[in-house]
């Protein structure tokens, strides 16, 4: 028995330049936090908030607006932006409790990248969601090691680094779609 998986089924030219936009704006998000890396605590709080509520919005109505109904893509749009909203309200909480956040955050993108990459494996460009997954967990691992002496410059750039390249995937889809390769994918 197979199933249609319905990630991208039925993306026209306009969806596919839209979805090319929400890549964009992820890539801009994760320059922002490779850039001002060694604020103070609060602005790095800060920073990181808003990208995760921003990256949580963008994932959320792109989610919405292509009808997933599947639970891991769902997971992969909120997770960030619950984390985000928590740390929007305590922007004086010690960076070392923002360090563990950001390694939960690792753990959920990863896994959840890596479930995505695996469904979508068909699809040109899963192999860049799947290295992202591998990534945002070889990042927690890492940081969990160096945790909590390297806190204070490394979630901007892994956070950055990681949002990047689900920047990247987001546009490799809309390339493929708008040049009309397929897109539907039988489970």
């Amino acid at each position: 028995m197979t199933q249609t998986f319905s990630f991208l089924i039925g993306m026209d030219k306009t969806m596919a330049k839209r979805l090319r936009w929400f890549g964009l704006a992820l890539c801009a998000i994760g320059i922002v936090g490779i850039v001002a890396p060694k604020v103070i605590a609060v602005a790095v709080s800060l920073i990181i908030a808003f990208m995760l509520i921003l990256t949580g919005l963008i994932l959320s109505l792109f989610t919405y607006m292509t009808g997933q109904r599947e639970k891991m893509s769902w997971v992969k749009a909120v997770s960030p932006l619950i984390l985000g909203l928590f740390i929007a309200l305590k922007p004086f909480a010690l960076i070392v409790v923002l360090g563990l956040a950001i390694f939960i955050y690792f753990i959920l993108d990863g896994v959840t990248s890596i479930s995505l990459a695996l469904e979508l494996k068909p699809l040109k460009g899963w192999k860049l969601l799947f290295a992202n997954g591998v990534f945002c967990l070889a990042l927690a691992a890492l940081f969990i090691i160096f945790w909590p002496y390297s806190t204070h410059w490394y979630l901007g750039w892994m956070v950055g680094i990681s949002l990047i390249l689900d920047g990247v995937f987001l546009i490799v889809l809309s390339n493929a779609s708008e040049k009309g390769e397929q897109i539907e994918i039988e489970l």
